[in-house]
């Protein structure tokens, strides 16, 4: 079984965030909000769509993003007793992550966690066949991630396939087994 890193996982994640917050930022749409401290930064919004929340909150988990402020709802939403945490920040560059130690969140329920999400992500970009969309993945995909998890086939340089048998088999097995905390979790407390 050959498994890509959880910090592997989270690189193409922030990768995905910025790739949003950038698309945000050309249409007008980015927010900035206040963080802990008062400081405005600008805001990586999942807008609850689940593809988005929870590569967000692996993100979250392992300490990449953090949670902005909430604005007010608008005056038309109903009040509610949940709490939301829709807008976070990253709190390093994709530089930053691709060195960051993340050896304390690499177990096999992690992994399960995170590559659950990325098949969350995937799903919602995935070309026919199964195809990962390489143009949305980052540069380092290839290597860092797709060459060293048997769930991808490689078919070139330029074709990565999602083995959603193997998914299936590897990660969802564990999911409905014995996976009962689905977060993301320091071994310590693992």
């Amino acid at each position: 079984m050959r498994n890509a890193t959880v910090g592997a996982l989270a690189y193409e994640f922030l990768f995905e965030v910025y790739r949003k917050m950038d698309h945000d930022r050309k249409s007008g749409f980015i927010q900035s909000l206040p963080d802990q401290n008062g400081t405005q930064r600008e805001a990586f919004y999942h807008e609850a769509m689940g593809h988005w929340e929870w590569i967000g909150g692996v993100l979250g988990q392992v300490g990449v993003l953090k949670a902005l402020q909430q604005p007010p709802p608008p005056p038309w939403a109903r009040p509610t007793s949940m709490p939301r945490n829709d807008f976070s920040y990253p709190v390093m560059t994709l530089a930053e992550c691709g060195v960051a130690d993340f050896s304390n969140f690499e177990t096999f329920d992690n992994y399960c966690v995170a590559m659950f999400s990325f098949e969350y992500l995937h799903s919602h970009f995935m070309s026919a066949g199964g195809l990962v969309d390489l143009a949305l993945r980052s540069p380092s995909f290839l290597n860092s991630v797709a060459s060293r998890d048997d769930i991808f086939r490689i078919e070139g340089t330029d074709r990565v396939r999602f083995d959603q048998a193997r998914y299936e088999e590897k990660v969802m097995t564990r999911w409905r087994g014995r996976l009962d905390n689905r977060n993301i979790r320091p071994k310590s407390s693992a």
